[in-house]
């Protein structure tokens, strides 16, 4: 699934509000391909069952096209 630039930045920004942590680092963190705030905030059974899935590309794509994933996709994007 893949989601546009504005969908992108709407995620940021809500995610960035959830956790308390300045949108630039949380893009900076995104875009170098560590999530340590994000994993920081989740408890450590979710850490590694999203580590896991984060590592594996076919996992990730397989979650993203979930309908569960696609369901919160509409309620945060309104589509």
């Amino acid at each position: 699934m893949n989601i546009s630039k504005n969908q992108q930045e709407h995620l940021i920004s809500m995610t960035s509000k959830k956790l308390g942590v300045p949108e630039d680092d949380l893009r900076r963190e995104l875009q170098s391909g560590t999530f340590d705030r994000l994993l920081g905030a989740l408890p450590a059974q979710d850490q590694k069952k999203l580590t896991a899935a984060l590592s594996n590309p076919a996992t990730a794509q397989a979650v993203l096209s979930s309908p569960q994933a696609k369901e919160l996709m509409k309620k945060i994007f309104g589509k």
